[in-house]
């Protein structure tokens, strides 16, 4: 009944794909005093395994009041097929290490298993007879184990996402791993064990690619395949072996060209020229006007990376045409006509695989002004004035392919104000801003790309007097410029 138990506390809520052996969990000690060595030295072995580079490890304290209840046959329970499978389903991981001791006359019997996440693979397994029971003993046999145990893995990391060329590594964090490292893709096919001690004992593996390593983060790195050795598709899942780091010097000239190739690391300056198909309605006393026309202007964005998530940004546009009679008889035929725009924002870049080169979302916030300067004529209701207020937005940058990124952005006011600077329309019942851009990146060098998008913004403030409306387009704004990493 308590296996039952036991095994129904430690369902997971929802399965996950097969996890590295350099995630490890490191379950109770148990030994026959009553905890009162092995508490000791989970703590101690629990500690290395933090701080060390070939294993992340997760801890299982949330199972730990779980185990408790069964401390009586703990070393039994531990030793079930379907709780270590629930364990590493639960706590993803692939390593679970199992550890006992069992006091004899002559002194402390050490037992260590590493099992796999089926609960029934044993990838290391060693005992011996110390005649001692001191902890820094105990302990120091045990990290010697799993020092030993950490060459055996058959692999240096894991493939966890792929696009085209580029692959994202799970790795260790302070895992040795340097950019420009070599490495090689392969695939298990089959695992022998041994006859009788039932462990693994060797890998068979297909050769799929080779590549390297041209980016780093805590727990990830990005490589790029160079050559593919099978016509086998890479998939999430499939092993990484990395190859010794060459020490060849380099020279000033390959140091500049590596340089070069490296993209930029405090942010983005971005400048674009545009054409935009813009249009002004009003709502007077006399009746509605139109105006409509092209204006011509350019667009700066500078972004810095604060840290590796957030981000300040500063953004000024301006644009200069003349606009002419759509409908209405506005007493001006045409009016020359000037839009401005500034944003000053901050935010968050989330980073689903870790890196620039993957799929960013920014989430964002900060202060926008936008100007609207049109020759003076009270009876169209056309002046000078400005909508402007707190800022909040989103945007994606996904990348298509190796060349390719896909970019999408949407702002607006929640809150905006409207000034009419020469004084026809006064204060505002409603005001509203929008803009939406969609765009594509090309990347025509490591630290540059060339940019074209689509852009949209619908401006508007309706009032309460007898001049009820004024609205502000820029139709379909086509841009066209190139980023820069620095």
């Amino acid at each position: 009944m308590k296996y039952i138990l036991i095994l129904f506390l430690l369902v997971p809520l929802k399965s996950f794909a097969q996890s590295s052996m350099r995630r490890c969990t490191l379950l109770p000690i148990t030994d026959s005093v009553g905890g009162a060595i092995g508490f000791k030295v989970f703590e101690q072995i629990e500690e290395e395994l933090k701080k060390s580079n070939w294993c992340t490890y997760v801890s299982n304290a949330g199972l730990i009041h779980i185990f408790s209840r069964y401390r009586e046959n703990l070393a039994q329970y531990l030793k079930q097929k379907e709780i270590l499978k629930t364990v590493a389903e639960k706590l993803q991981v692939g390593s679970i290490i199992r550890v006992a001791l069992v006091n004899e006359i002559k002194g402390v019997e050490i037992q260590l298993e590493v099992h796999g996440e089926d609960g029934e693979d044993i990838y290391f397994s060693e005992k011996t007879l110390v005649n001692s029971d001191e902890i820094e003993t105990i302990s120091q046999a045990v990290s010697n184990w799993l020092s030993t145990y950490s060459k055996t893995i058959p692999y240096d990391a894991k493939i966890n996402g792929i696009l085209g060329d580029q692959i994202t590594l799970d790795v260790g964090k302070g895992y040795p791993i340097q950019v420009g490292q070599g490495f090689i893709v392969k695939r298990p096919v089959t695992k022998k064990k041994h006859p009788l001690l039932k462990k693994i004992v060797d890998w068979e593996t297909d050769v799929l690619a080779e590549g390297k390593v041209f980016n780093i983060s805590d727990n990830q790195a990005l490589g790029m395949v160079k050559v593919y050795r099978s016509d086998k598709k890479l998939v999430a899942g499939d092993w990484v072996r990395l190859e010794a780091m060459k020490q060849d010097t380099l020279s000033d000239q390959n140091l500049e060209e590596k340089k070069e190739e490296e993209p930029g690391t405090l942010g983005i300056v971005s400048v674009a020229l545009f054409g935009s198909s813009s249009s002004v309605d009003s709502t007077t006393p006399t009746g509605s006007r139109r105006i409509d026309g092209k204006l011509f202007g350019f667009d700066f964005r500078g972004e810095g990376w604060i840290t590796r998530q957030y981000f300040a940004a500063l953004e000024v546009a301006r644009s200069i045409g003349k606009l002419s009679e759509v409908s209405g008889n506005p007493a001006k035929s045409s009016t020359n006509a000037q839009f401005g725009m500034f944003k000053l924002t901050g935010g968050y870049k989330y980073l689903p695989l870790g890196f620039f080169y993957g799929p960013q979302i920014d989430i964002y916030a900060g202060y926008a002004n936008y100007v609207f300067d049109l020759d003076y004529s009270a009876v169209d209701g056309f002046g000078k004035g400005n909508i402007s207020g707190v800022l909040v937005g989103v945007s994606a940058n996904i990348p298509v392919n190796r060349e390719y990124r896909f970019m999408v952005q949407a702002d607006f006011l929640p809150f905006p104000s409207f000034k009419d600077s020469d004084s026809i329309y006064g204060s505002a019942s409603s005001v509203s801003a929008l803009d939406l851009e969609v765009g594509l990146k090309y990347q025509y060098t490591p630290r540059m790309t060339l940019d074209g998008s689509i852009e949209t913004l619908a401006a508007k403030a309706k009032f309460d007097g007898t001049y009820k409306e004024i609205s502000y387009h820029d139709n379909i704004k086509l841009k066209f410029g190139a980023s820069f990493n620095y």
